[in-house]
């Protein structure tokens, strides 16, 4: 571009200085700096991508080493339209596989299936009353906390899904906190419902641990403390209860000795000498707060969690890892998990998976189906007291010569995720069609409710299924 006079480059400079002054704005983590009382924004939200696209867009290059093992011994066979009849894939007997064909129906196991699927419901496969543990439990809701957890992948990440499905809750049954926090985030500005910080965490995760790694655990993630370290939190107030709670309870192994405390800017804390100790150690604040911080100068230690929790009411614990398959689940350490219970215990277990599974060439998931029992089975092993709803992909789209339409596997996948919700006699939720069935996917990308790679949801339309979901709980509540 050439510029003819000083003025044309004058008004270059300055669009450039204006453009460059705003991209910094948008930058600085203002909700952290102050703590809280100035919101974080974003003056070029329309032409810089969100957070939850920057975490999208990452998300493609993350392999899951269980399902990496076990998607190399299942057949390449070449993809094609949903409802196509490829037979069984190599390694599983036609026996075992669920594949459609010629439009018949599933395969019975245990509970019948209903007569009709009913778009979102919660359908029951338990053979006792629909969710009749969680039923139970929120009678209790006035005494107690009621605890939710949502295991899953990046779709949820970022608390999307979980911060509304809380929210919901919370407008009949109270609470308070944000329930389970990781020692640290790689995207902390990522949530709108709680803010956090620290130092001196190195993370472990199901996609860097091994199978035989004793500290797998339900979040399927920890965090290790080099030397001293430090991990804080603020809540908001953009959603029922998470601006302040009543207790922090921080849950670790101690493999030295040393100091680990808690306190909060307006005074209160709590510290406790700790010795080199392989089981489950735990410390709790008990003070009304919205702002927190966990030190620790132990070296070595595993951080299991920080649990932000209130008296009574509804918690809803988010735990996501992103690429996750679920398969992990399998592994998890009863012994450890027993002694976590005593810190969270559940009563309702939303098992969120699947969509990294998908591909457009594979059109029979009995493989991963068949693996993911081994996993429902572990979670009612080690939480027996939960009921367990297994959430169904949601739809996703694949570009096809210029024009995006639903992948045409993930009606396969449904119906596989169904198949492991009555072999395991649980609960299912259809998301897919919940969000309109196939196609649903460009429909909510043009109400801009999921990003631009047409899989991952937005915190909008995080609020929107949120919405759907509860609805279909209430329902089933009701029966």
């Amino acid at each position: 571009m050439q510029l003819n006079n000083s003025s044309d480059q004058y008004i270059l400079r300055l669009t450039l200085l204006t453009v460059g002054l705003l991209a910094l704005l948008s930058m600085m983590p203002w909700a952290e700096l102050t703590g809280n009382r100035v919101k974080s924004f974003n003056l070029l939200a329309d032409l810089m991508p969100t957070a939850t696209e920057a975490v999208s867009a990452s998300v493609q290059s993350i392999v899951d080493p269980e399902l990496e093992e076990l998607l190399n011994g299942a057949s390449d066979a070449p993809g094609g339209a949903e409802g196509a009849n490829p037979g069984p894939e190599i390694g599983v007997s036609a026996a075992d596989s669920i594949a459609e064909e010629d439009g018949d129906s599933l395969k019975v196991y245990d509970v019948p299936p209903p007569a009709e699927i009913v778009p979102n419901s919660i359908e029951n496969y338990s053979g006792a009353p629909v969710l009749a543990r969680f039923k139970a439990a929120l009678a209790e809701a006035d005494r107690r906390p009621v605890r939710v957890a949502v295991v899953g992948d990046s779709y949820i990440e970022g608390d999307i899904f979980c911060q509304n499905l809380r929210d919901c809750f919370r407008e009949t049954y109270g609470g308070a906190g944000v329930g389970y926090m990781a020692m640290h985030s790689d995207f902390p500005g990522f949530r709108n419902s709680v803010t956090q910080s620290g130092s001196g965490w190195s993370m472990h995760d199901i996609r860097n641990m091994g199978r035989s790694d004793s500290l797998r655990i339900l979040p399927g993630a920890y965090g290790k403390a080099a030397g001293s370290a430090t991990a804080s939190y603020a809540g908001t107030s953009k959603y029922r209860g998470t601006d302040r709670w009543t207790h922090t309870t921080f849950a670790f192994i101690a493999p030295d000795s040393g100091t680990v405390s808690i306190s909060t800017p307006a005074g209160a804390s709590t510290s406790q000498t700790v010795y080199a100790s392989g089981a489950v150690q735990t410390i709790t604040l008990p003070a009304y707060t919205g702002s927190v911080k966990i030190s620790s100068d132990v070296p070595g230690l595993v951080g299991l969690g920080v649990y932000l929790d209130g008296d009574a009411g509804v918690a809803v614990d988010c735990m996501s890892v992103r690429g996750n398959s679920g398969l992990n689940l399998r592994s998890i350490k009863y012994g450890l998990t027993s002694q976590l219970r005593s810190v969270a215990d559940y009563d309702l277990i939303i098992v969120e998976y699947g969509m990294n599974v998908l591909s457009g060439e594979q059109k029979d998931y009995t493989p991963y189906m068949l693996q993911m029992v081994k996993s429902i089975e572990a979670l009612r092993k080690q939480y027996p007291k939960a009921d367990i709803i297994i959430m169904g992909v949601g739809d996703r789209g694949v570009k096809v010569d210029g024009t995006v339409t639903s992948l045409g596997t993930a009606g396969a996948m449904t119906k596989a995720q169904r198949e492991l919700a009555r072999r395991t006699g649980t609960h299912f939720y259809d998301t897919r069609l919940a969000m309109g069935g196939p196609g649903s996917i460009v429909d909510w990308r043009d109400r801009k409710l999921v990003n631009a790679d047409y899989i991952h949801l937005n915190h909008a339309g995080g609020k929107e299924l949120a919405k759907l979901f509860h609805k279909a709980i209430e329902k089933a509540l009701d029966q």
